[in-house]
Formats: structure tokens, sequence, C-alpha cells
């Protein structure tokens, strides 16, 4: 064999590998930024087993309950204010339901295609989610509010319990980061749009 293809191809393989490990040296220095505790989240517990994830994030949100339920049901326009959501679309709305497609990036990690449906029992002031369709993950939760004793804010409780559909070749502190992201990018999102009107 030709030594100058052996070296080129070692060259090429020793690139390849020096990418792949600066992109894992990347992700996990991104997921230590989200790690710790976060000024938007008030109480959190994150639980595993095998490839279930039950999450829960309590946050305190500036603004009346009616506001922060209008905001996070707003989900189709999400990809306005909630900085990881790179396209929301709604598929279908019917009475207080919605089918809607999201385009999530966390951390730096592969964009997630999901199809979720959400519903709206805007009486008790909470909003359920599933997953119809996804590549990754199913995820099943809700958004319950509570109005503070004077109105003015609100808590907003999230739970969910998600289930890995493939291995996942991340450390799972990686993965919590990255759920963990998405939610206070979400907060962040609603108190945008309680801003903005």
């Amino acid at each position: 064999m030709n030594k100058k293809i052996v070296v080129g191809a070692a060259v090429v393989v020793l690139g390849v590998a020096a990418l792949a490990v600066y992109k894992v040296m990347s992700i996990r220095r991104e997921a230590a930024k989200w790690a710790g505790p976060m000024k938007e989240i008030v109480e959190e517990n994150v639980t595993h087993e095998d490839s279930v994830t039950h999450t829960r994030f309590v946050s305190l949100v500036n603004g009346p309950v009616a506001a922060v339920q209008k905001a996070v049901w707003d989900v189709e326009n999400s990809q306005n204010t909630v900085e990881n959501i790179k396209m929301s679309k709604l598929l279908e709305s019917k009475d207080n339901t919605k089918l809607v497609e999201i385009n999530l990036e966390a951390l730096n990690l592969p964009l997630q295609n999901f199809t979720m449906l959400w519903t709206l029992y805007p009486d008790e002031h909470r909003i359920t989610f599933k997953t119809v369709k996804s590549q990754a993950q199913d995820i099943e939760g809700e958004y319950q509010l509570e109005a503070s004793p004077d109105g003015t804010r609100t808590r907003l409780t999230y739970t969910s319990v998600s289930k890995d559909k493939i291995a996942v070749p991340f450390p799972q502190s990686v993965v919590d980061s990255a759920d963990r992201e998405t939610y206070v990018n979400t907060v962040r999102g609603i108190e945008k749009a309680l801003k903005q009107g």
C-alpha cells in the first residue's frame, strides 16, 4: 500500500477524532453552565429510572395568572420568545386543544422535532402536553398555575415524565442540563411575552 495513502488516511482519522472530542467537550462546557441553581427555578426535583425521567420545576413569574396562562398557551408562537425553540407551527386547533410541531435545540445537542398535543383546562389554570410524534423521546406533562394572594405573581409548576426512545450518547447530567436550559428559557420567554403584552 502506498505510504502517502496510509499517512493521509491516518491524518483524516485523527482529524475526525479531534473534531468529535471537541464537540463532546463543547457540549459538556455548555451543560456545565446549566447544571447549577438558576434564579428562575425556586424548586427542582429530577429523578431517573432506567430510560424514564421524572422532572418537576417550580418558578415564580411576575404577572397575573390569566396573563401567564395566555403566554404558556400561545405555544405555537413560542419560537418568537423561547430561545431554544427554532420552529413552532400550529397544525390543528379545536376547542381547548392544539396540535403543534416544535423544533427544539438545547445546549449544542442535535435539533429535536416534536409533534405535541396541548390541552388547556382554563378553570383549573392547567395546560397539559404529550408527544404524538418524536424521534428521541416521548414526553407527557403539565404546567399548573397558581395565583399569589395579591394576584400580581404566578407560581408556575412544570411536571413531566419523559421516556428515551433511543440510547442517548451523552451523560445523564448533560441531558438534565439541556432540560433545565429549555425550562429556564421557557420561563424567560413567558416573561418576555408578558412584557410585550
